[in-house]
């Protein structure tokens, strides 16, 4: 037989990956696809993750056709779900039939910096599905025998992500279009993704504009993810990381007028006031009262020396929510994997970096912070 096999943090699985899967059942004329929900995904942290449980019954919802299979033989591992590991597993299982991994283009790009990416070449055939409009692969790091088991898809791009999904039912958007009614139906019924913040989602709704709400949904579910990590209070995390930018809209009067007195360069430099403001308002409206939680939202632009852990893990996680694109980005996550510093320090002097190129002032508090840095390594 041919067998696809289509893994996947699946938190929740939505539409994009069930057209993923289609495309590819049909394209390569498979006889049934596996669809894995993985355990514990080995690039990136899952954010707000469902149960095993949920996540397998959530895969079966989604992928109903007969020629699905939802496997349980990485979460079954309860380890870290690594391709080749799971691949030489199914080899054991069905000897005789021939695998096919389905990833998006993005994945191909970074495929040979995955765990023993070569022997996964000789595993099974690895289909790629362009995730951008006029995509072309370039296989030129390859060898010619490898190229051989590469498979290009070129389907049209369906950009979602289960981030937005998240998001999407947080704020009790219309997901008609994102995820199957029954799985939908799933998904509230169990109250999956409810944080018990409904009251900040819908005043970060009333005050920011669209972009920025996810923006801050995605801050939010990094810093819980770094808190478990680091060992901070989660909720305190994402309920920072929620409402950080809460008067990025506000008019600049507004915003001047709870700062109140700021130093000249503070008073030439508005893409800081918000971090200035926020803290001011959250707490004169007795809407947040932690002060741990308001320091957190007091420093996470600029940074500053002696930062306590809540305020480093609030400054990382806007750097690198899932949203963002910038060119360091990866660069980032990984350092944030290793300690807060290693991405504190790489975030302080990239800024401190960027400003001097541009002749902009650095905000005394961005030099200490970078300052703090170099003395926690020793430097």
């Amino acid at each position: 037989m041919k067998i696809g096999v289509f893994g996947g943090t699946f938190n929740p699985p939505h539409n994009g990956h069930r057209r993923l899967a289609l495309e590819a059942y049909r394209r390569l004329e498979l006889d049934k696809v596996i669809i894995m929900p993985s355990c514990i995904p080995p690039h990136k942290a899952a954010a707000a993750l469902a149960s095993a449980e949920d996540r397998i019954k959530m895969c079966s919802l989604q992928f109903c056709e007969p020629f699905f299979e939802i496997s349980d033989i990485e979460i079954n591992r309860g380890d870290r779900s690594y391709t080749v590991e799971t691949l030489r597993i199914l080899h054991d299982m069905y000897p005789r039939d021939e695998f096919y991994f389905i990833i998006g283009s993005d994945m191909l790009e970074t495929f040979t910096q995955w765990y023993r990416w070569e022997e996964i070449l000789t595993l099974c055939t690895v289909c790629a599905a362009s995730r951008k409009n006029d995509y072309k692969p370039d296989l030129s790091r390859f060898t010619p025998e490898q190229r051989k088991k590469i498979v290009f898809m070129p389907i049209e791009p369906y950009e979602l992500s289960s981030t937005q999904v998240r998001f999407f039912i947080k704020s009790n958007r219309d997901c008609a279009d994102v995820v199957s009614p029954v799985l939908l139906d799933y998904i509230r019924e169990r109250n999956l993704y409810d944080d018990g913040f409904d009251i900040y989602h819908e005043l970060v709704a009333g005050m920011l504009d669209n972009a920025r709400v996810y923006h801050s949904e995605c801050v939010s579910e990094s810093a819980g993810i770094l808190a478990e990590k680091y060992g901070a209070d989660p909720e305190k995390a994402k309920l920072a990381g929620l409402l950080h930018d809460i008067t990025k809209r506000l008019h600049s009067d507004e915003q001047t007028d709870l700062i109140g007195e700021m130093t000249p360069l503070e008073k030439s430099s508005p893409k800081v006031w918000h971090q200035m403001s926020a803290p001011v308002f959250l707490r004169s409206r007795e809407i947040i009262t932690d002060e741990e939680i308001l320091e957190a939202i007091r420093w996470h632009t600029t940074g500053k020396a002696g930062m306590t852990l809540l305020s480093k893990i609030v400054y990382v996680a806007d750097f690198i929510s899932a949203e963002r694109d910038y060119p360091d980005v990866e660069t980032v996550r990984k350092l944030a994997s290793l300690s807060l510093e290693h991405a504190i320090l790489y975030t302080s002097r990239y800024t401190v970096n960027a400003l001097a190129s541009r002749d902009r002032p650095v905000h005394p508090a961005t030099l200490d912070c970078y300052n703090d840095m170099l003395r926690h390594f020793g430097i």
